[in-house]
Order: structure tokens, then sequence, then C-alpha cells
């Protein structure tokens, strides 16, 4: 039972992953839209600068359905573009239910001087509805999944045909859609009230819960579940809930974009914040271990360790992807491993009791471009770059000392330069040979029962987790591997998509 909620936390966790991959997207261009309405911009800038924040408040507005489409199709087996359609008419028909079943029963809410902020329920695509916000379309989107998944290969003869596969799906999502809608007018106003109150215990906790929430953060990131702590803070009411411009946002990620692209309309950076500035280890903390792995190596292969840490140190830093570098460590030091967790708790902590209200989620990149619409005595953001500095020098002398007083077998100091990666394959872009490899390390064809990636992980469900060898994985690029239940993590980085594609290939994987 706990290794198969471990298998759909993690399911579910990648393919959020996905969806907030394009969020990050959206806050770049939200960034660049609100710097072309500045004042001094000529003209036809601004009206341009309009047009695409417009573009971009769309998406921002409608979290929810994109959540739910986006969770739908990448969690469906196959027939997607069915999926996409089935959870597309699920969502619309819950908003009509709800809305019908509230008006029915005279528990509509009347707007106050705020609209319906604070009442329980929201106007969404036109209809009042309850106020679920993203958590609806995580909801929706996972339901209408996994009954796509169960009735969508369901065929009947001939003269039923029309009301088998994706046809019978959605027929089964029409009376479930309905008990959700008209039970979620109960259930949810208390859902609500411990969502509440998850956040104002983490606001009452302060520094401290801070700390907690950036060391699990940062320490959960072997075991994959680190989306499961960042993503509810980010993007749902467990981080916060506010006004902006006389729209409702909640979830730190979300009230920031809002915030980005209404700064007229704010005086201060809500305090959600303290919930996204993860990214500060990701550049910092990365950039001063690296300089300690140098100085330990030993001297003779300095210059091989610079080459293979230097390109997954610059991703790390300029895009926020940290797991190649990380991987190039953790194995051989679980200790060492500990204290970049409790590092990472201790700057996050300081920046939040400084003043620093920074926001950084990824790398300096999206962090330059998000924050630089916004006045510098909001985000303080020189508080952020020299803390940023003083941990470099902190994570360079701590780790050097680690290093040397425990012999630890870092990049340069051991007989292989990193777990999982041969000194003759360092930057061999060829991965042909690797996947057959992975073929094999994962027991066959035979034993594959789906195939994925995240940011940086290839990911292989199998049947029989006694069949799967870790060690030859060793022979190949890959950073290393981790196996929770049946489901094998091949850490490859950043070109994780062209080598999963290229795997499904190599084995003639259909969904």
């Amino acid at each position: 039972m706990k290794e198969k909620l471990i298998k759909l936390m993690n399911k579910f966790s990648r393919s959020m992953t996905g969806i907030v991959m394009f969020l990050a997207i959206m806050g770049t261009v939200i960034a660049l839209a609100t710097i072309m309405k500045l004042e001094f911009m000529p003209e036809p800038i601004v009206a341009f600068g309009g047009l695409i924040s417009s573009m971009m408040d769309a998406m921002l507005n409608n979290l929810s359905l994109i959540f739910c489409v986006g969770l739908t199709t990448t969690m469906a087996k196959n027939k997607k573009v069915d999926a996409a359609l089935v959870a597309t008419i699920s969502y619309l028909m819950f908003l009509a239910v709800n809305n019908a079943w509230l008006t029915s029963q005279g528990m509509l809410a009347e707007p106050g001087e705020m609209g319906l902020f604070g009442t329980g329920q929201a106007i969404v695509l036109g209809f009042q509805v309850s106020d679920m916000g993203v958590f609806l379309g995580m909801i929706l989107g996972c339901i209408t999944a996994f009954v796509f998944n169960k009735f969508a290969n369901v065929e009947f003869s001939d003269m039923f045909k029309i009301y088998g596969g994706s046809r019978l799906a959605f027929a089964v999502m029409i009376p479930v859609v309905l008990v959700l809608g008209v039970g979620v007018t109960y259930i949810w106003p208390t859902v609500n009230d411990g969502i509440a109150a998850t956040t104002e215990f983490m606001k009452d906790a302060g520094p401290g819960g801070v700390f907690a929430y950036a060391f699990g953060n940062r320490f959960l990131i072997p075991t994959g579940l680190h989306h499961m702590l960042w993503m509810p803070f980010c993007f749902t009411g467990f981080g916060g809930v506010t006004e902006i411009a006389g729209n409702v946002y909640s979830g730190a990620a979300n009230i920031f974009y809002a915030e980005m692209a209404n700064p007229g309309a704010i005086t201060a950076i809500h305090e959600s914040v303290r919930f996204a500035t993860f990214g500060f280890a990701k550049a910092f903390g990365v950039l001063g271990a690296f300089l300690a792995f140098i100085k330990t190596a030993k001297p003779e292969r300095r210059k091989q360790v610079i080459s293979m840490l230097l390109p997954s140190v610059f991703v790390a830093m300029v895009a926020g992807i940290t797991e190649p570098f990380d991987f190039m460590f953790l194995f051989a030091s679980p200790l060492l491993w500990l204290v970049h967790g409790l590092l990472t708790g201790l700057f996050e902590m300081l920046l939040w009791l400084l003043g620093s209200r920074t926001y950084m989620i990824y790398g300096l990149l999206d962090m330059v471009i998000c924050n630089l619409p916004l006045p510098i005595e909001l985000t303080k953001i020189h508080i952020f770059f020299i803390v940023g500095i003083i941990a470099v020098i902190v994570w360079f002398f701590v780790f050097q000392f680690m290093i040397k007083k425990m012999d630890l077998k870092t990049p340069g100091r051991e007989l292989v330069l990193a777990t999982g990666a041969n000194e003759g394959q360092i930057g061999n872009s060829d991965w042909d040979a690797d996947i057959q490899v992975f073929v094999q390390a994962v027991g066959g064809v035979d034993n594959i029962e789906s195939i994925e990636n995240c940011f940086t992980r290839l990911r292989i469900d199998v049947k029989d987790v006694s069949k799967v060898d870790e060690k030859i994985i060793e022979q190949t690029q890959a950073k290393g591997s981790v196996v929770k239940g049946n489901n094998v993590q091949i850490i490859i980085g950043m070109k994780v998509q062209e080598v999963c594609e290229a795997f499904k290939a190599s084995v003639n994987w259909e969904e």
C-alpha cells in the first residue's frame, strides 16, 4: 500500500512538473510585458505590452482549467487528445452543476466591497461557483485521468460501438461530475478552513517555518517528493490567498506573478513570497560547493573536475536545474547532502529575517527578469545578492572542511570522477548505446510498464523490480539512479526529453 501511494504521488508530481514549466515561461513573459508598459516607453511599445499582458492574464486567471486538462492529458496512458477533450468538457460541466446547485439552494454569496473575495465563492468562466482555486483543476484532472484510463479502451459490439472507448469514459464522468459538483458545496468550506489553518500555522511559525520548508524542499530532492512540498505552496491556497487589482490569487508564485503584472496596485510584496525563494541555493549554494570540490580535488585532476562539473553548475545557476550537480556528490556523502539541506534552510530563513522579498524558484535568469519590473524598495533584491555572496563563502568553507576532515570521495578525490559517469564518456552526446544499457538495466522491454520523464530524470515503471540492475547504469553517461518501489529513476540532465523519446523509439513504445 505504501509503495502504491508513493508511486501515485510520483506520478502526480511528474505530471505537475510538465505544467509548471509552462508557467515559468508565463512568468517571464509577464515580466517583459510589464517592463514594456513602463511610463518612459514609447506609446506603441506600451500598447503592445498591454496586449501581451492580457494574453498572460487569461492564462494566470484560468490556471484551474489548465491544470485539469494538463493533468488529465499527461496521466492518460493513451488517446491523449480524447483525454484532453473529456477533461475540458468535465470542467465545464462541473462549473455548470455547481452553479446550478448553489442557485437552486439559495447558497449564492452576495458580493461585498471587495467582490466575492472572502465569501468562499468566485467567478470562473462566467459561473459563480465554490472557490476551489487550482485545487479544482488538480482534483478533477486526477479523477478524469483515472476514469479515462479505466474505461477509454472498453469497446462494445458494432451496434453500440459509438458508446465505447473515449465516449464511455465521458459518459462515466457525467454522474461523477454531478456528485462532485454538488458535494463540494458542502465539503469544500471545511477543507478551506483546513487550508487556512495550515497557512496560519506556517505564518505563526515565522522563521522556523521558513527553515523547515526550505530544508525539506532541498533534502527531499533524491526521492523526487520535493515537488509535493513546494507545488502546493506555490500554486494553491496553502501558500496564501490575496486580492490584487480586483482578482483573487492563491499560491506564492501566482500571487507574485499578479504583483509583477500590477506593480501600481501593491505597496508591499505579499508574505507568501517566503515560499518562493528556494532558487537561492540553486545559484549560491551550488557555486560554493563547486568551488569547494575544485579546491579539495587532487591537483592533477582539477581541470577534469572543472570540465565535468561546469556544465551542470551553469545549468543549476542559470536555469535552476540542480539534479545533475546534486547527484555528483549525494551518493559520495549523504552527510554532506544533509548539511547542504541545513545550509539551505538557514540562509532562506536569514533572507526572510533581513527583509528580502525577492522571488526566485528557478535560476538567476528567471529571478532577474521577474524581479526587474518591481521597485527595489519592495523586493530588497540587494539584500538577496549580499546574502548570496556570504552564502557562497560559507558553503565553500563548510564543504571544504567536511571533505578534508572526513576524507569524502567527492569529484576529483575518487577513482571514478562521479557517480554514474565514466571519465571516457564525459562530454559524449551520443546516447544510443546508453539507451540499450538502460533497457537491459530495467530488465528488458517486457519488464517495462511505463516510460516518462521529469525535469532531469528518465522515469520507468517496471513490473518486477528484482530484475533491475542499477550497477550497469554506472557504465553510462547517466549521473546516477534511484529505485523507489517499482519506479526506476535514471538521472540524465537537461537532455532528458531527447533521451526519453529515443528510449521510447528504441523499444517501440506506444502510449
